[in-house]
């Protein structure tokens, strides 16, 4: 199976919604599994889509539901434990998330590993929406994610300014894929 994370800050705009969902449709087609959380904004924009693992930080999340197929709440997953002790390597301030927050944050991390956690099979790839700091890195939640699939070798793009031609960041986005498969030989 080939997976790909979708994430990114609730705050997109109408045309980086519409490219993000003819990305990942396309994507689809492609053959992968698309990961996502459910939250407004960039995440909804797979959930029109059968091809899809959507993790949710608790049952009832933005009104999805644990069903064990396509959808999965972090309380039936295994080994939340240990994701949330990432969370809190990876966060800025872990001292200031609240029981919610660091829900969410977990979220995130499965959202690049997948519904079994250590166990499954991590994403080929975390394509994201989401302005960065000085640094580069993504502000907000979908830190947690590009983070940590940074410190799995997993590679990220984020379409943020990138321009709105779904076909063009598809093939960038697959070369990206097929470049860091190609390293790891």
């Amino acid at each position: 199976m080939k997976y790909i994370t979708i994430v990114g800050t609730r705050n997109i705009t109408k045309e980086e919604f519409v490219t993000l969902r003819d990305v990942a449709t396309k994507l689809c087609y492609h053959g992968y599994i698309l990961r996502s959380g459910a939250a407004d904004g960039a995440d909804s924009t797979i959930n029109h889509l059968h091809d899809v693992e959507i993790i949710l930080p608790w049952n009832g999340f933005n009104r999805y539901h644990h069903d064990d197929k396509r959808i999965f709440a972090l309380e039936f997953l295994p080994n939340t434990d240990l994701a949330e002790k990432k969370v809190r390597q990876i966060h800025p301030k872990p001292e200031a998330l609240t029981n919610a927050s660091l829900k969410l944050h977990t979220r995130n991390i499965y959202q690049v590993i997948g519904p079994l956690g250590i166990n499954g099979v991590k994403s080929d790839i975390v394509v994201f929406c989401a302005d960065e700091d000085r640094q580069g890195e993504p502000i907000g939640g979908t830190r947690t994610a590009v983070m940590y699939a940074k410190e799995l070798c997993i590679p990220i793009f984020n379409i943020r300014n990138q321009g709105f031609d779904a076909s063009n960041l598809v093939g960038r986005i697959l070369g990206r894929i097929q470049s860091n498969k190609e390293m790891e030989l």
